[in-house]
């Protein structure tokens, strides 16, 4: 008797005859494999046949029957409909690709309006990034409507709050120091005006849904949370700018900053929040260091996104990125490791 194994899967066991008669039908491909009962060596169903000096050929399409065949395949080709089911939770992926496919074409119908259109681009490349991270990061733990609540909270907050704070004699005071020429005092405008204000922003309904939690919020949960916090902030930081600063440039300067407003800035907005997320997530869990984390949790992500506006995108804002990246990965790869470590503390 056999055994034949398709990728990881393994089926059987078959005798010769069915070998042979799954071959020709075509069950069988030449690329699976096959190993005898006995053995757990397995070797290709073509060197099985000429092992057994077994002379069969697969059935395979003339071009002759195209035509008919493509007659015959009419209803799997023409209609897909059929085989979709009525579960939204089967089809979840339809409604995926449809949004990608369809949420850019719904922003040219506002492009006369400038603030919905860049908005409706800005969930647009928010959304592919939040689903990128839920692949990676979301844990059993992680539910759909916490994170529509903490992504629309955290936008309908940051437009009330800077609304406000754009008006205050504060702003003109940032704006002074985050324009100045010497290093430190743009540092601390940077920081005191931007990265702690922001930070706390992309925080505050993160942490208030790890404190009504009614089960122990693991760190990756966290950090998930606190990643699309800082997608939905980069939203409104990204059409702000689009609205404003990027204007002035000339054509292609706009362009390359629109872009990367949408794209990549978002992005690191994510990182930043979800490093403040992790931190946030231990003062719940580490109670002897619970003020300790809470702190380290506002400070290390500001710290991080100053030193980033500081010094712009060049050589040494990147590898503000690149250190704030990995410190990321670090916490949401060994975080049980990191938990042992403060154990034994």
């Amino acid at each position: 008797m056999f055994y034949i194994k398709r990728n990881t899967q393994e089926f059987g066991p078959y005798d010769a005859k069915q070998i042979e008669s799954a071959y020709i039908s075509g069950n069988i491909l030449k690329r699976d494999l096959i190993r005898h009962d006995k053995t757990d060596n397995y070797i290709s169903i073509v060197e099985f046949l000429d092992i057994n000096s077994i002379h069969i050929q697969q059935e395979e399409e003339k071009f002759s029957d195209v035509l008919f065949n493509l007659l015959k395949l009419q209803s799997i080709i023409i209609n897909p409909f059929r085989y979709i089911s009525s579960s939204i939770k089967e089809n979840k992926i339809v409604y995926v690709l449809l949004a990608i496919v369809l949420i850019p074409i719904a922003a040219l119908f506002f492009s006369e309006i400038p603030i919905i259109s860049y908005s409706i681009y800005g969930f647009y490349f928010a959304s592919i990034w939040a689903l990128i991270i839920y692949k990676i990061i979301a844990t059993e733990q992680t539910e759909i409507r916490i994170i529509i609540v903490i992504a629309s909270s955290t936008i309908i907050a940051t437009i009330l709050f800077f609304a406000v704070y754009t008006k205050s004699p504060a702003w003109e005071i940032r704006e002074s120091f985050i324009n100045s020429d010497q290093f430190l005092v743009k540092f601390a405008g940077m920081f005191f005006g931007v990265a702690i204000i922001e930070e706390l922003l992309k925080q505050t309904f993160v942490y208030l849904s790890i404190a009504r939690s009614k089960i122990v919020l693991i760190p990756r949960t966290a950090i998930f949370y606190g990643m699309i916090s800082g997608l939905s902030f980069g939203i409104f930081e990204g059409v702000e700018y689009q609205m404003g600063p990027n204007k002035t440039f000339d054509i292609n300067n706009n362009y390359y900053l629109n872009i990367i407003r949408l794209t990549s800035l978002p992005f690191f907005h994510a990182i930043w929040a979800g490093l403040g997320a992790y931190f946030a997530s231990l003062s719940f869990i580490e109670l002897r260091y619970k003020y300790s984390f809470r702190i380290v949790g506002v400070l290390i992500p500001a710290i991080l996104h100053a030193l980033y506006n500081t010094f712009g995108l060049n050589m040494y804002g990147i590898l503000v990125i690149i250190f704030s990246t990995i410190s990321l990965t670090v916490y949401v790869t060994k975080s049980d490791l990191i938990g042992e470590q403060i154990n034994s503390l």
